[in-house]
This record gives C-alpha cells, sequence and structure tokens, in this order.
C-alpha cells in the first residue's frame, strides 16, 4: 500500500506551501469540507529513488479554550488516524506557541512516527525561538525554509526515503511486479454518478446497493468477473465529495480509501455524470488519476436524459475541459438502461495493453532526435541542452528516461512538448506516460577535481 504522510500544524505556518514544494505542483485533488476553514489537498510527492507517497495538506490545529475546535479539525484528526507518517510543522518566527504543545499531546495519543518540522528559519536572528521547539520532545526534528526550498532535500533524503524504504520495502518489492490478469478496474467519481448502477448492469444482477442517496457505497468493494475470456475485477468505490451531515464524518474519510484504491488498480473509469456536465472535481480528479500513472478511461454517464443537441453541446465542452487528457478514450453510457456499457471493455483491455508496451531504445531514442530536431530545448545562459538517448525504465505506466547535459534546466513546458511529441508519434492510448531526465556525469570531473 502506498505510504500516506499528513501535514498538521496552526494554521499559517506554513503547510500549504511545504505541500506544494514536496508535491511540485498547486494542482492536487481538492475536497471542499463544510466547517473547515481552508480547502484540504491531496498530491503526491516523488523522491528521487521513484518512491512515491500520498501527501495531506490538512486545516490548521487552532486550539480555543484548552481543546482544538472541533468543526474545524474532525477530519484532520481522521487524516492523523489513516496516516503513516505526521509532519508537525511549527513556524520558527513564531516560536514555540501554547496551542503546539496541545497539538503535540493530541498527536501522542494517535501514536504514530513524527518528524517536526521547523519552517520559517530564513531571517531568523534568534536563536532561543528555535531551541524553544525542542522542548516538545520529538527526536526527529528538521528545520527547513519551504518558501526559498532550503533543507527540503535533506527532509526527503535523510527522513523520507529512508522511512520509506524501511517500513514499505516489501509492498514496494510486491508493486515491482507487473501483474498480470485480472485486470483491476477502480470506479472512481462523486457520489451518485451511477459507479454502482453501473457495475451492477455490467453484472446484470443486484450485486451492488444503489441508492439515490449519495454516500451509500462507504467502503471499497471488489468483484471478480470474466467478460470476452478474460478475467476483471470491478472495484467499487465511495465518492469522493462535500460533507453533507455532521452524523456521518465524511463518510468514514473514504476519500483516503479512494485513493488507496486508485493506486492499487490498472484503470480507473472516471465516471462523470452527463446532466451535470464537468466540473472541477471531477478535473482534479483526473489530474490525481492521471498523476498516479493508471490507464483512464471517461465515463459520461445519464446520456439517457439528453436529446441529440444537448450531447454534442456536452460532447464540446468536455473536449475543451479535458484537452490535457486527449490521449484517453471517452465513452457516452446509460448505466441505468444498460447503453453502451459493454464497449467500455474494448478501451479497458487497450488501455491495459498500452500501459504494459515494451518500447525499444532504439525507437524512442529516434523519436526523441525527431522532437529535438523539430523543436530544441530553449539556450540557459548561452549553453544548450543536449539530449543524448531515451530508454523505457519500466511499464505500468511507460517510463521514459531521457539522458543529456543541463537536464536540470529543462522547462515545464519543453517536458510537456515531449510527453506530447511520444504520445503522438508512438500513438499510445488510454495510459499516461512518464518522463524522467538524468543527467549524465562527466566522466573526466572527479579526475580535474583531484
Amino acid at each position: 500500500m502506498i505510504p500516506i504522510i499528513v501535514l498538521i500544524g496552526r494554521t499559517n505556518v506554513g503547510k500549504s506551501t511545504l505541500f506544494n514544494v514536496l508535491t511540485k505542483t498547486k494542482n492536487a485533488l481538492v475536497a471542499n469540507y463544510q466547517g473547515i476553514t481552508r480547502d484540504r489537498q491531496y498530491g503526491y510527492c516523488q523522491l528521487e529513488s521513484d518512491q512515491k507517497v500520498i501527501l495531506i495538506d490538512t486545516a490548521g490545529l487552532d486550539i480555543k479554550c484548552n481543546e482544538i475546535e472541533k468543526k474545524a479539525c474532525i477530519q484532520t484528526l481522521q487524516a492523523i488516524q489513516e496516516s503513516n507518517l505526521i509532519l508537525f510543522i511549527v513556524d520558527a518566527h513564531d516560536g514555540l506557541m501554547p496551542q503546539e504543545n496541545e497539538i503535540s499531546k493530541i498527536i501522542r495519543k494517535y501514536h504514530k512516527k513524527t518528524i517536526l518540522i521547523i519552517n520559517k528559519i530564513d531571517g531568523i536572528n534568534k536563536i532561543s525561538n528555535i531551541n524553544e521547539f525542542y522542548s516538545l520532545g520529538f527526536k526527529k526534528i528538521q528545520k527547513i525554509s519551504a518558501i526559498h526550498n532550503q533543507g527540503i532535500n535533506t527532509l526527503k533524503n535523510k527522513y523520507l526515503a529512508p522511512w520509506i524504504e524501511k517500513t514499505f520495502q516489501k509492498t514496494k518489492n510486491n508493486n515491482n511486479k507487473i501483474e498480470k490478469l485480472p485486470i483491476k478496474i477502480a470506479f472512481i467519481g462523486k457520489p451518485n454518478v451511477g459507479k454502482s448502477t453501473l457495475i451492477n448492469s455490467i453484472l446484470n444482477e443486484e450485486r451492488m446497493i444503489t441508492c439515490h442517496v449519495p454516500g451509500t457505497t462507504l467502503d471499497s468493494i471488489s468483484i471478480p468477473i470474466i467478460y470476452n475470456n478474460k478475467n476483471y475485477i470491478l472495484i467499487d468505490t465511495a465518492g469522493v465529495s462535500k460533507k453533507k451531515r455532521n452524523t456521518n464524518i465524511i463518510e468514514k474519510f473514504s476519500i483516503i480509501k479512494t485513493l488507496q484504491t486508485i493506486e492499487k488498480s490498472n484503470i480507473v473509469l472516471l465516471i462523470i455524470d452527463a446532466s451535470i456536465t464537468i466540473c472541477h472535481r471531477d478535473l482534479s480528479l483526473a489530474n490525481f488519476i492521471i498523476n498516479s500513472g493508471k490507464g483512464v478511461v471517461i465515463i459520461i454517464n445519464k446520456c439517457d436524459l439528453l436529446n441529440a443537441i444537448e450531447r454534442k453541446k456536452i460532447e464540446e465542452i468536455i473536449k475543451h475541459k479535458i484537452k490535457f487528457l486527449h490521449f484517453l478514450r471517452i465513452h457516452f453510457i446509460s448505466a441505468l438502461y444498460k447503453k453502451g456499457i459493454f464497449q467500455i471493455f474494448n478501451s479497458i483491455y487497450e488501455s491495459y495493453q498500452e500501459s504494459q508496451k515494451k518500447i525499444s531504445t532504439a525507437i524512442l531514442t529516434k523519436t526523441m532526435h525527431i522532437a529535438v530536431k523539430k523543436h530544441q530545448p530553449p539556450m540557459i545562459k548561452g549553453q544548450k541542452i543536449k539530449l543524448k538517448y531515451a530508454h523505457l525504465g519500466s511499464s505500468n505506466p511507460p517510463k521514459i528516461i531521457i539522458h543529456g547535459n543541463r537536464i536540470k534546466n529543462i522547462s515545464l513546458s519543453y517536458k510537456k512538448y515531449l510527453i506530447n511529441f511520444f504520445y503522438n508519434t508512438l500513438k499510445i492510448k488510454g495510459t499516461p506516460i512518464q518522463i524522467k531526465f538524468k543527467e549524465n556525469l562527466n566522466p573526466y570531473a572527479k579526475k580535474n577535481h583531484d
């Protein structure tokens, strides 16, 4: 199972800044929960050794009347419970605050591995402000400036990577084995988009509980099936949505289980309600799925409610809004009336096959050279970025390793250009591809240094 790290601390200590630095993106999945002062974000943190974790940025834990304000932190406490590691973040400029003594007591009740992160150390003249935090009694402490990217590599290499290696080595080894059939299919989407109804229609029997009330499915449920002599496992998940009732505790924090289901699946069906059209949360989910490296099929459900003109209009809107997912297959269906549902399996199998594809070093290097010839990388301080050769690092998803010189200066826009060029040239469909750059070492550098 992929490790989960939660960021905990008072408001405005720099949790979101650290989150953005570690995930290298501001486009993480956002879930809006009633009664919480700010959005909670979910994203991936990818380490240099290709280790990967789910990172959770939580609402601030602020103490009122010597207790944590219940409405603002109930899901933060759930996040702590679901996590494997806690990053407890404090502000060096403010020094130790009374709330942080209370927060540390709360954290200890969960018996979780914890690293104390002293943030905003830049411009600190009073060493005493920093020393105050040692009284909290945490053994592992890292001083950083998230906004200036100071101490971040030490945090990842000294603490996060060794912890993951030690705690999740067995899981990592198991995940490196490319799974053969059955193909695991995760049904993902907001509540009430028809995930369970679609599974029922595929099974042609009431094997799943369906209901018009959002949140009926509270956990992931797996069902093995055989279709066209191929083995599949259908995984129904709780919807990713905002809290509707105080009594339900966000459907047992089902969003975490949903994200974990994405991780253990081979293919993800992202199901969208045609009567509502695609929204920001759908796009956020799609972005998270793509970053997970899983094959994706877009399902537009409840199309029976639309006439031809409405459907065409929605299709144009969807194509415009998901243009960054141009390599995906899109299906318009009616799960309730079983229209178009079995054509989905063609795209599922195609996506799975594409994710397992083996591509030779010769083809990848030739494709890369053609891309560079058509559009050179921009010059950096008068020096050229040289891309020398490419090879396939791994499959599921395809990861292309590009070797060259001064590759650390490659811009995000040029990386996207290369990804799109590989997609179009290699005609890859239904699965994301990932690109990683590796600097060629100068064999004379050490000798000259000596």
